[in-house]
């Protein structure tokens, strides 16, 4: 797996196409389809991720064999480095590029003179967790966020040392 910055914000349509894709697989049977469909419309779509990359968010996409199979979204916030994005295809799952990601973005946060990396991560998403855990991320508090229609967020708030 090839993680690139993204510096084209006419990529960010791809990014978009991955996340529609990565987030119905991802989230199933963990949240409600109809609020998988919510949260990819606001906060996964093209429109979404341009917004971001316009306030200053890192892009990055890991390609595999030339093709954009996920991407990381960092923010640069006043304390630490936030990871906003990281999802990964099924197909570089279980294959140690969770961990590259991490350990890429944990340099970065460093790089940028950051002390450490925190996330958000859905408090029902085993997986996930278990892999943050496994790569040095501890688990601060639980949030509870509404973010429309109906809608909560149910998560955990991760960080991590930056290296």
């Amino acid at each position: 797996m090839e993680i690139t910055r993204i510096n084209d914000p006419a990529c960010l349509k791809d990014v978009a196409a991955i996340a529609d894709e990565v987030w119905h697989e991802c989230y199933a049977g963990i949240i409600a389809d109809e609020q998988i469909d919510y949260m990819v419309k606001n906060f996964q779509s093209e429109k979404a991720m341009i917004e971001l990359y316009e306030n200053g968010a890192e892009f990055y996409a890991l390609t595999e064999d030339g093709v954009m199979r996920g991407y990381i979204v960092l923010g640069k916030e006043e304390d630490a480095l936030f990871l906003s994005k990281l999802y990964l295809h099924s197909s570089l799952r279980g294959k140690g590029n969770g961990s590259k990601a991490l350990s890429f973005v944990k340099n970065r946060a460093k790089e940028l003179g950051y002390t450490s990396v925190y996330l958000h991560v859905n408090k029902y998403n085993k997986r996930a967790i278990k892999a943050y855990l496994a790569n040095g991320f501890v688990n601060e508090r639980s949030l509870d966020t509404a973010i429309g229609d109906g809608f909560v967020m149910e998560d955990y708030i991760l960080r991590a040392k930056a290296e």
